[in-house]
């Protein structure tokens, strides 16, 4: 369940920290924040990512490049690497996970390789009409968003560079976020739907005043960005102490390795995630090979929830 939050998380900070655009003339830190987020809705980038974990017993490393337009399709390539140290038996583990990622027409298709060979996951992505109804609501969600804004400043400005530094609440983060993400466009079950929100609501509560720190680095010339780093251990620790509350309260089971693995998270982990971007080059393909769409396994496939998005989301319901 801790890699949800990774997840969650991780979507409100690419949701909330774009590709901002500064103004010429000195402003005060909110005016230039919200121009830079609104120029977040009108750009097509390359990016250059980092998510590193860190624990006691484990190490894992993300590290990928992608090409997002604004249609909400995404291309992505990289590589994962997990280093796991067995205590009891004095051992210890590295596997590297190379992998294509890519979100067409509303489809998250995953492939992975493992012990040399290649793995599909099939999932609902973002559906071009969402995104869509993102765009057309960008002043709304960016006014939304203000209410878990605590306080943003500038820093670190050069002749070239623009940083801003927004400290938010990551409890209200999610609230924000989980209207423009789900808005009832996927078509569930009851089960499914009381599940989602059971996950979201457990999100919410460990989350609630807990703060998260974005710094974005601004290039003042194009008024594009340059990077996007936050640590997100602040996160991971709440999250995980929320869930091992729960289990004192009796609430949820855990067995002895999943306890083990909150106590980690709680005490010793650290996740932090770095991000750059670059102007698209027309060029640069991050297309899948054939060899590996053709070899590999799908081993989950939950694409048929997607059915029905483009009719609900066509509505632009808010």
């Amino acid at each position: 369940m801790w890699k949800k939050i990774i997840a969650a998380v991780g979507c409100g900070v690419m949701l909330w920290s774009g590709s901002p655009a500064m103004a010429a003339e000195p402003q005060d830190a909110m005016s230039v924040y919200k121009e830079a987020y609104m120029a977040n809705f009108n750009d097509e980038r390359a990016v250059s990512t980092n998510l590193d974990l860190l624990g006691p017993d484990y190490h894992c490393e993300l590290n990928a490049k992608g090409r997002v337009l604004r249609d909400s399709t995404m291309h992505w390539q990289g590589s994962m690497r997990w280093d796991i140290k067995a205590k009891k038996m004095n051992l210890a583990s590295r596997e590297d996970i190379p992998f294509y990622l890519e979100n067409v027409n509303g489809l998250l298709n995953l492939y992975a390789q493992r012990a040399g060979k290649w793995v599909k996951l099939s999932v609902p992505g973002i559906p071009v009409e969402l995104a869509n109804v993102w765009q057309n609501g960008a002043v709304n969600f960016m006014d939304d968003s203000l209410q878990a804004v605590k306080n943003v400043s500038l820093a670190n400005e050069t002749d070239t560079q623009q940083g801003l530094q927004i400290v938010i609440d990551a409890g209200k983060m999610m609230q924000v976020s989980e209207k423009y993400l789900d808005d009832g466009t996927l078509k569930l079950s009851e089960k499914e739907k009381k599940e989602h929100q059971a996950m979201l609501d457990t999100l919410t509560k460990a989350l609630q005043g807990t703060d998260l720190t974005v710094d974005w680095v601004v290039n003042k010339a194009d008024h594009k960005t340059i990077s996007i780093n936050t640590d997100l251990t602040p996160l991971l620790r709440a999250y995980a102490k929320n869930v091992i509350n729960d289990k004192a309260a009796g609430k949820i089971k855990l067995n002895n390795d999943e306890r083990e693995m909150m106590e980690s998270l709680l005490s010793f982990s650290e996740l932090k995630f770095y991000m750059t971007y670059s102007g698209v080059n027309q060029n640069e393909k991050f297309t899948i090979p054939d060899d590996v769409r053709k070899s590999a396994v799908e081993i989950l496939n939950m694409t048929n929830s997607q059915k029905g998005v483009s009719e609900a989301a066509g509505t632009g319901k808010k």
